[in-house]
């Protein structure tokens, strides 16, 4: 089937130009498919934004291929900030021919400002019904309609009761299809008009999914109370319940209504709730909603979830965000398994960990130089946080203050215990969640550092085996801002080994706005110090938790009216030893259990042929003379048999960290 990628392409055939010059406003050299295929044709694609790093990597990688007579076919895309291009080295534009791509040219009878904000993986679906767009230009009103009809599949005229609008947000926020800005204005405007619909919060409930969960939860023990006693409760007992606006009774039960709450259910967005008399839902489907006895509803979870998770691991070409949708059902069977599971539901586990870690590293590693040159607008790794708060300053109309808690080690389902735990302390916290990829080897140094750095590696090559100067990349990488915007920077390591309050004397003495990088180390320590496994961490973090620092951490930052983020550095993985290598000496100048590395590729090659086990890591992004060498699978560089909870490998629980904007309720 022809897609839009022929059209640049056709410009692209093997061997025409060994560098070109791409100006990309839309990001499209960016797209999975298209780099795997102009990979395949001999073309690689580097990213020009910082340009001591692009220097280094184009004489490096690139120039001296080609000073050696080697073939090689470089594209260069030039990153776009703000409208404002970044002007190339004379050198690089004088050899090279450039060429231009725009979602304009590709549509070019439809508003190309609207076009600019639809998501890039929705493109395709667009371009299949290309024989269905008109053939004149159309302004913004039509393009966004169509848009609307035939990306997302919603036609608001159509919307006419409760239970279909019910129906579009349920697909639109459980199959992640995030609206862009102006078709979600469109499609609430027109749902306004109606005067069956005016009590929904459309605007609300479409933007966040968060809110538009809460939503659902806050009515499910209506629903049921009302399927009960067959009548309506009193209306204004009611009224009082709810926090977010909108119908009070909605008709789950609608067949195509009732899969979605089934899953939800399953999958941790929606709580079950307690009834009166559950033995009235006896083997009826309300059953997934209803609290029953806790072990019997565990178990019972536990079961869905594998039955979902293996009907949905990513395969073959998947991309990037199949991976971070991927990764939350995981993590939930993950936390549920190691806290409460039995002996069999935990070698269950450990079979679909292998099968699902087996698709991730084959992915990972043909995909990972895609994910380094992908562009921060919207944070994919670990690096582009610092990004993303600097946008944060660019357009805030206040003057907050920011806090950054890197929880260093945390998985994705130790956050979702920490989740949980805030849950059933009933805190008035809500979490925005998405995810990250850590930088490999999945290593403090290296991926913490490039947090706080807001760059790769390859940035501070100096730095890359010690955190001593972690403080130092901080304050550097917020020089221009600290001159235009007047800010203050605080940065502390292990916060949680002395009091908030002595925290909180030294932020409240500073002059605002600040920008606070704060360490928690605590999760890494009980990793490190674990030998139980994956149920001792979970347990150790709980009882961390119930010690309430985190809580009141982010209780008093909140007050303060911080704008606050939590992220991590990296997962960890319960792994067992397969066999250590013995006499290195000072070989490897980095000995770990999950990651070695080693000061040349001859010193690195030589020991993976000794250990059948491990998986050479090209240094992508990463220093001169900084060759890793990785276990794979569980596998660790440690005696046959030896148990640990470990990093610096590339299993999807080391690799996909949580990124969570925390908000007060």
């Amino acid at each position: 089937m022809a897609s839009w990628r022929d059209e640049i392409l056709k410009d692209f055939p093997s061997g025409i130009c060994k560098l070109t010059i791409v100006r990309d406003p839309d990001r499209l050299f960016e797209e999975a498919l298209l780099v795997q295929e102009l990979n395949c044709r001999g073309y690689e694609i580097v990213k020009f934004g910082d340009p001591i790093v692009f220097r280094y990597e184009y004489e490096k990688e690139y120039r001296s291929v080609w000073d050696a007579g080697k073939s090689l076919n470089l594209i260069v895309v030039p990153e776009e900030r703000e409208k404002e291009v970044i002007t190339l080295p004379y050198d690089i534009l004088k050899r090279a021919r450039t060429l231009f791509y725009s979602l304009g040219g590709i549509f070019p009878t439809l508003s190309y400002p609207v076009l600019q904000k639809v998501d890039i993986a929705l493109i395709d679906t667009l371009y299949a019904k290309k024989h269905l767009l008109p053939s004149f230009p159309v302004g913004d009103i039509a393009t966004i309609d169509i848009i609307l009809k035939l990306v997302y599949g919603l036609q608001p005229e159509l919307i006419d009761t409760n239970e279909e609008l019910l129906r579009e947000l349920l697909r639109i926020h459980y199959q992640h299809l995030t609206l862009d800005e102006f078709s979600a204005m469109r499609f609430a405007s027109v749902l306004k008009e109606k005067p069956q619909l005016k009590k929904w919060p459309i605007d609300i409930l479409l933007r966040d999914s968060n809110t538009f969960y809460e939503f659902l939860q806050e009515r499910w023990p209506l629903y049921l109370a009302h399927k009960q006693n067959d009548e309506l409760l009193d209306s204004i007992t009611i009224e009082q319940t709810l926090r977010i606006p909108g119908p009070k009774i909605l008709q789950f039960a609608e067949d195509t209504i009732r899969p979605f709450i089934d899953n939800l259910f399953t999958e941790g967005m929606l709580k079950p709730v307690v009834v009166e008399a559950p033995e009235a839902f006896l083997g009826s489907w309300e059953q997934c909603g209803i609290l029953v006895r806790k072990e019997a509803a565990v178990h019972s979870r536990i079961t869905k979830l594998f039955q979902h998770i293996e009907a949905h691991i990513p395969m073959g070409a998947s991309n990037y965000r199949q991976w971070q949708d991927f990764i939350w059902p995981w993590a939930e069977l993950s936390m549920l398994v190691e806290t409460e599971g039995t002996s069999k539901e935990m070698q269950d586990l450990s079979e679909m960990r292998a099968a699902i870690n087996k698709q991730f590293a084959e992915w990972l590693t043909q995909s990972f130089k895609l994910l380094i040159n992908l562009s921060p607008a919207q944070p994919i790794m670990v690096h582009h946080v610092h990004r993303m708060l600097e946008r944060y300053f660019e357009k805030s109309k206040t003057s907050n203050n920011v806090a950054l808690i890197v929880i260093d080690g945390l998985s994705l389902s130790q956050w979702i215990s920490i989740r949980h735990h805030f849950e059933t302390r009933k805190a008035p916290l809500k979490f925005r969640e998405t995810t990250l990829f850590a930088w490999v080897p999945t290593l403090t140094t290296i991926s913490r550092q490039a947090i706080f750095a807001g760059k790769s590696p390859l940035s501070f090559p100096n730095q890359v085996e010690t955190t001593s100067q972690e403080e130092m990349l901080w304050r550097q990488s917020w020089e221009g801002q600290i001159q235009s915007q007047s800010l203050h920077l605080y940065y502390r390591k292990e916060i949680e080994k002395s009091n908030c309050q002595e925290l909180f004397d030294t932020l409240d003495s500073m002059h605002e706005p600040i920008v606070a990088g704060l360490v928690i180390n605590i999760v890494d320590e009980i990793m490190h110090n674990n030998i139980l496994g994956a149920h001792d961490m979970q347990n150790s973090l709980r009882t961390w938790l119930e010690q309430g620092y985190l809580e009141e951490l982010l209780d008093e930052l909140i007050k303060r009216e911080y704008s606050v983020w939590i992220t991590s550095d990296h997962g960890n993985i319960e792994c067992e030893g397969k066999g250590r290598l013995s006499g290195e000496g000072i070989l490897a100048s980095e000995r770990g259990e999950r990651a070695r590395i080693y000061t040349s590729q001859n010193l690195r090659d030589a020991a993976a042929q000794k250990l059948a086990f491990s998986q050479k890591w090209k240094p992508i992004g990463l220093p001169d003379n900084y060759y890793p060498l990785l276990a794979t699978g569980t596998s660790a560089f440690l005696n046959e048999g030896e148990k640990a909870i470990s990093h610096g490998s590339i299993s999807i629980e080391e690799v996909l960290v949580p990124l969570i904007e925390v908000e007060r309720k």
